[in-house]
């Protein structure tokens, strides 16, 4: 990217070490500030956004929000507008990079240039109406919306690991919509959810492609893996400098988040041990841990982690990742927590939870 990128595991990209060093030769331009981006997002002039609008293959609805909405309902919006900003950037870094020949990022001989090209710039437009989607309900309720962060960061170095990221966080996505489209029924916003429903159907789009680009087959599952705002607010956070976003206090005044819990190797598609590292000021000698996972919307999954190694900063944890006996198959979410449960959902593992998340896709 052209962007100054950081090395986290906490998406299942293992090569990469913390703080890694900038990948690109355009790497300083505005201080690792992308936006605005030649479009004018995310505060696009008219005809900038009808200009949109034909590079997405449609327009955001003009149809009116509800009159109301939910405290909680507010909180679902103002993450989806931290979200979704997120995800234009990593789009619109991901098309600069392969269109601009930056090493690492040239296409398989099998992938069609031109054609992935229109693609990935349709979705960068679609990510950005995402976002001004949610910026645009927000203003209809008198709401301050999310501003940009001015410092990015994507632990990916080639177009293998930009497609498996963008493939395991779009596979979160599913299951973050679902929690917001959840809380808004549990909270009177009705009218909100069928709106919601349309954004997944459409990640689910991309998500196939991506995973065919990757060699797997489009439908990653039955039913996708169910998530919750606080292990995304969480993962999200680990694409920007959070000191670099102005208001992001209106969204963590409200969700929780967590130690960083990093899977150090991505299990194949077979039952074996798998290794965690956590930071060590939460570890405490003698508590029996565990690790938690979350696949589907299944009963979570609770195996005793073990001590394997520490040192000043960092404590290393093996836990068994029964793939054979549960048919783990696209996304788990891990959690370390003291409990040994049983735990009901995942909001249960949510509230337990000290270290996470880590998110493992096999198949």
């Amino acid at each position: 990217m052209r962007l100054t990128l950081v090395g986290t595991a906490i998406f299942g990209l293992t090569a990469l070490s913390a703080w890694a060093a900038p990948l690109a030769v355009d790497n300083i331009k505005r201080d690792n500030d992308p936006l605005p981006f030649p479009d004018g997002f995310p505060t696009p002039s008219d005809a900038q956004l009808q200009k949109i609008y034909a590079g997405a293959h449609g327009t955001l609805s003009n149809s009116a929000p509800p009159a109301n909405v939910s405290y909680q309902g507010l909180v679902n919006l103002r993450l989806l507008d931290f979200a979704e900003r997120i995800e234009a950037v990593y789009f619109y870094e991901f098309l600069w990079n392969v269109t601009n020949g930056v090493p690492g990022y040239e296409l398989p001989w099998w992938v069609d240039y031109d054609y992935f090209v229109r693609f990935l710039t349709v979705t960068l437009h679609v990510e950005e109406l995402h976002n001004l989607d949610a910026v645009t309900v927000l203003a209809h309720f008198n709401q301050t919306a999310i501003e940009p962060c001015t410092t990015y960061h994507f632990p990916v170095s080639n177009f293998e690991e930009a497609v498996t990221l963008a493939m395991t966080f779009t596979s979160n996505v599913f299951g973050l919509l679902g929690e917001i489209v959840q809380i808004f029924a549990q909270n009177g916003d009705i009218g909100l959810t069928r709106h919601i429903v349309q954004v997944v159907a459409n990640e689910g789009e991309q998500n196939g492609f991506f995973r065919y680009l990757l060699g797997r087959v489009p439908d990653e599952l039955p039913f996708t893996t169910v998530s919750t705002r606080e292990f995304s607010f969480t993962a999200l956070q680990g694409f920007v400098d959070p000191a670099s976003c102005p208001n992001i206090d209106l969204i963590s005044q409200d969700i929780n988040t967590f130690d960083a819990l990093t899977l150090l190797v991505t299990p194949k598609a077979r039952t074996e041990e798998i290794s965690f590292a956590i930071a060590i000021d939460k570890y405490v000698d003698g508590t029996n841990y565990y690790v938690v996972y979350t696949n589907q919307g299944n009963n979570p999954v609770v195996e005793p982690a073990t001590w394997v190694a520490s040192d000043s900063t960092t404590v290393t944890l093996n836990a068994t990742f029964p793939y054979h006996e549960y048919l783990l198959n696209g996304l788990t979410i891990a959690a370390v927590t003291d409990q040994a449960g049983p735990f009901a959902d995942v909001d249960s593992v949510t509230a337990a939870a000290i270290w996470a998340p880590a998110f493992i896709v096999v198949n």
